[in-house]
């Protein structure tokens, strides 16, 4: 009867150390899965933050280049092309004035033509 007590209290004891074991390396797995997540996520967030700021830089650059391009035109005098442009950028401001200039240079070519016809 004692080596029968004996052997339930080994079995018993090596039963909890098995279960203690498995809480142990489900602790440990555990870790490992969210440790692996949180990497993956950050990957992504950097992944993410990486695409943004190329596509910020990119339409700069495109932003820059329609500017040149914009004042190349208007240094070469090529109207059409710089009001082509102005349309596309849809500069309200610039719109305004460039009407305004076209106002004013009807009104003196009509001041011209009265004056020459006076005359």
């Amino acid at each position: 009867e004692k080596k029968q007590k004996i052997e339930q209290e080994r079995k018993r004891r090596q039963k909890h150390q098995e279960y203690l074991n498995a809480v142990l390396q489900h602790g440990k797995e555990f870790r490992e899965f969210h440790r692996l997540a949180m990497t993956k996520m950050a990957k992504l967030n950097k992944a993410i933050l990486l695409h943004h700021q190329n596509t910020e830089r990119e339409q700069k650059k495109e932003q820059e280049r329609l500017e040149k391009e914009r004042l190349r035109r208007l240094m070469a005098e090529d109207e059409e092309g710089y009001r082509k442009l102005i349309d596309q950028k849809k500069d309200k401001r610039l719109m305004y004035l460039l009407e305004q200039t076209d106002e004013y240079i009807a009104s003196l070519v009509k001041l011209v033509d009265e004056h020459k016809v006076e005359q």
